[in-house]
Order: structure tokens, then C-alpha cells, then sequence
């Protein structure tokens, strides 16, 4: 009997120990879930409001609304983390002004302007494409800008008040070159923007930071300064045009000295909360203080001392040109 049994165990420790037939293997006690698929596209879509639409220091109007696409294609390098890597950002972006609030318009009383008031329609297109070229510590970047103007903003005809207006807007071509580092917990990131169009540059210099509240939930404080160099925010150069200097009857008088603008153009604070709604989507409100320095701060200044606009009851377009709180909101979302 003992034998019997133990020939029983030994069998059975046999027929364990067998390997499975048909190609089939014995399951795994911890099986390894399979890797995640990238369906990532690089794509980011984005719809935004802004109380004001300021650009690079100028208040074009109140009210802006705005979309944009935009992505990133990996070009070269990125085998690894820290490996330097070229590629193509891209973006298209289209902005207006709801509600036709524009900055620059007089608000004429109904007996001399038939009603005109400050409700001149703008909108924007913009196509950006750069290369971009991340070397670790420092990316750098060229890149070129697009923009098509449209509206009653734009038209010369219309701003044309007894030959002192606002002249109307072109469309506008930039080189950009960018840089992006850090120093530390603070980001940098600067840029010099050639308008061959109008023959213009605008630089700019940003510092940011980026405060982790939750893990949902950052705190994002930056500041931006801006410099013009024969400069004309895509305003037409024009011997009446009031932005640029000109004007003979309603705005007479030099507001920037010439038909271009160089200097300081403004300096703006700014406070963003990007909120993480899911692994897709981001939620940025934010509130802005922007401050025009003296290239911009000179701008349409001898209007407020004219008397005949004062006579005429006008309120004089200086609103483009000073300090405005403003804030607004975006929801990014990542395909």
C-alpha cells in the first residue's frame, strides 16, 4: 500500500512538471499589462475670451474672441530625454472683436459724425510656422508670421475723419527669431519680429514661473516688455494718419514725431491659473495689467489738449494708448 501510494505521488508530481502540449503555456500568476497605445497627434484646439485685445502693448478694442489650432511635428534627434531634437511648431489663429468696440474710433457726437461712434468691426487672421531647434538648456527658433486685417477698422476710408484719423491697418509678414530657457524656476523666452511689410521690428522679452498649487491646479505670475524699432503696428504709413504722427484737421499736430515709432512700447504683468480638467483638457482663466511706456504713451497725446475737439464734443482716441486692467479665459484641449 505504501508503494502504491508513493508511485501515485510521483506521478502526479510527473504530470506536473510536464510542460503544456498544443503550443499553449501555463498563465503567468502576475501578467503585464499591455503598453498603452500613443493616439496622442500632437494637436492642441483652443477657444478664448479676452475683456481687451491687447497686442504688443496697443488696446486694439474690447471684447475679443478668438480660436486657434495648433501642433508640433518632430523632425529630428529625440531618441532620448535630454537628446537635442529639431521640429516644426505650427499654428493658425482667428480672433474679432465682438460687439465692433474698438479703441481707435472717435465717439462723434450724433451732429457732427451722424452718429459715428467707437464701433469699428476688426478681426484677425493669423498663420505662424517656425522650426525650432531644443538644444537641452536653450531652444531656439525661426520662424515666419502671417497676418491678414479685415474690417472697417482696417479701411482708410472710413477712419478717415477730415483727414485725421486712424488710416486704416495692413496686413503685416515677419521673420521671427525666438529664444527659450531657464534660469533656475524662471522661464525666459524672447523674440525679434522683422515686419518686412512696413519695415519695422518688434522685440520683446518674457519671464515666467510656474507655482504647482495641486496637481490639478498651477499658479503662473509673468511679465513682458516690449521694444519698437520703426514701428508701425501694421497701421499704413500715411501723412494723415493720427497713430503715426500725421493729422491736419481734427488731430493736428506731431503725437509721435514721425512715420514710425521707436522706444519702449509697454510693459504688462500678467496672472494665469491653468486648471487640468482631465488628461486632455486645460482651463486657463488669467487677469493682465498692461502699461504703455513712452513710445506708446506719446501716442495721440497732443489730442487731448485740442480744442477743437473739446469743442466739438469728441472724445479724443486715446484709449488704444494707455493702461488697461483687463482679463479673460481658455479652454485647450489636446488631441
Amino acid at each position: 500500500m505504501k508503494l502504491n501510494a508513493l508511485l501515485k505521488t510521483l506521478g502526479f508530481l510527473a504530470l506536473a512538471a510536464t510542460p503544456a502540449v498544443a503550443g499553449t503555456a501555463p498563465a503567468p500568476k502576475n501578467p503585464v499589462a499591455p503598453a498603452p497605445v500613443n493616439d496622442d497627434l500632437g494637436i492642441n484646439a483652443s477657444l478664448g475670451y479676452d475683456s481687451s485685445y491687447v497686442w504688443r502693448g496697443v488696446n486694439f478694442g474690447s471684447n475679443w474672441v478668438r480660436a486657434g489650432v495648433d501642433g508640433s511635428i518632430l523632425l529630428i534627434g529625440g531618441e532620448s530625454e535630454d537628446a537635442p531634437s529639431t521640429s516644426l511648431v505650427w499654428d493658425f489663429q482667428y480672433g474679432f472683436l465682438a460687439g465692433d468696440n474698438d479703441s481707435f474710433t472717435p465717439n462723434f457726437p450724433g451732429a457732427v459724425g451722424a452718429g459715428l461712434g467707437d464701433h469699428n468691426s476688426f478681426q484677425r487672421f493669423e498663420f505662424g510656422a517656425a522650426f525650432a531647434h531644443d538644444l537641452g538648456p536653450v531652444v531656439l527658433s525661426l520662424g515666419y508670421r502671417y497676418y491678414y486685417n479685415t474690417g472697417d477698422l482696417t479701411n482708410p476710408a472710413i477712419n478717415n475723419f477730415g483727414n485725421g484719423g486712424y488710416q486704416g491697418l495692413q496686413d503685416g509678414q515677419e521673420v521671427q527669431l525666438g529664444l527659450k530657457t531657464s534660469l533656475g524656476p524662471i522661464d525666459i523666452a524672447s523674440s525679434a519680429n522683422y515686419d518686412w511689410v512696413s519695415d519695422g521690428w518688434y522685440f520683446d522679452a518674457t519671464a515666467s514661473t510656474t507655482i504647482a498649487i495641486t496637481d490639478a491646479i498651477s499658479f503662473v505670475p509673468s511679465f513682458n516688455v516690449g521694444y519698437a524699432k520703426n514701428y508701425t503696428w501694421q497701421f499704413t504709413r500715411d501723412g494723415a494718419n493720427t497713430f503715426l504722427g500725421g493729422g491736419t484737421t481734427l488731430f493736428a499736430g506731431s503725437e509721435s514725431g514721425g512715420d514710425d515709432i521707436s522706444g519702449w512700447a509697454a510693459a504688462n504683468i500678467r496672472f494665469s491659473l491653468p486648471i487640468k480638467l482631465n488628461s486632455r483638457a486645460t482651463l486657463v482663466p488669467y487677469i493682465a495689467l498692461n502699461v504703455p511706456l513712452g513710445a506708446l504713451q506719446n501716442v495721440a497725446q497732443s489730442s487731448q489738449s485740442s480744442n477743437t475737439l473739446v469743442g466739438l464734443g469728441i472724445n479724443p482716441p486715446s484709449t488704444g494708448f494707455e493702461s488697461v486692467v483687463y482679463g479673460g479665459v481658455t479652454l485647450s484641449i489636446r488631441f
